[in-house]
């Protein structure tokens, strides 16, 4: 029983070592894109150990160390935070073409006819076409 336990400590251990290293070299060996302030983040669940149950409080407080435009990540998911309206209404008037399309899936494509219905669709003319003949 107990020589289970060690192998089964270990085997985690050594799952845990290695995650950890490959994002420490994965960190090293790209070029740093010109990318908003971020803080530090674990290698698997990215910030949500820096989020409080009042995640608005955590937000804000964030928000105040690092700025209005940061860069948190939910797991391997990168998800930019704004939290000034200034620069938000700055954002969605420059890249709004990029906030008005939809995540590519995998599963929509394959169901949904090459994601081609409205749902779906990306923004453009034939989204366009498509919510006129609604």
């Amino acid at each position: 029983m107990e020589i289970e336990m060690i192998l089964i400590s270990l085997g985690l251990t050594t799952l845990l070592a290695f995650l950890f290293l490959k994002q420490l070299l994965k960190r090293t060996t790209t070029t740093k894109l010109n990318q908003p302030p971020s803080p530090w983040r674990l290698p698997v669940i990215g910030n949500f150990h820096q989020l409080s149950p009042h995640i608005h409080r955590s937000l804000d407080s964030l928000s105040r160390r690092y700025g209005p435009l940061m860069l948190l990540h939910f797991g391997r998911v990168p998800v930019l935070v704004v939290s000034s309206a200034d620069v938000a209404h700055d954002i969605m008037k420059t890249h709004d073409r990029i906030f008005a399309n939809r995540p590519k899936s995998k599963a929509a494509e394959k169901l949904l006819k090459g994601q081609r219905d409205i749902a779906f669709s990306s923004y453009g003319e034939h989204w366009k076409q498509i919510k006129q003949c609604i």
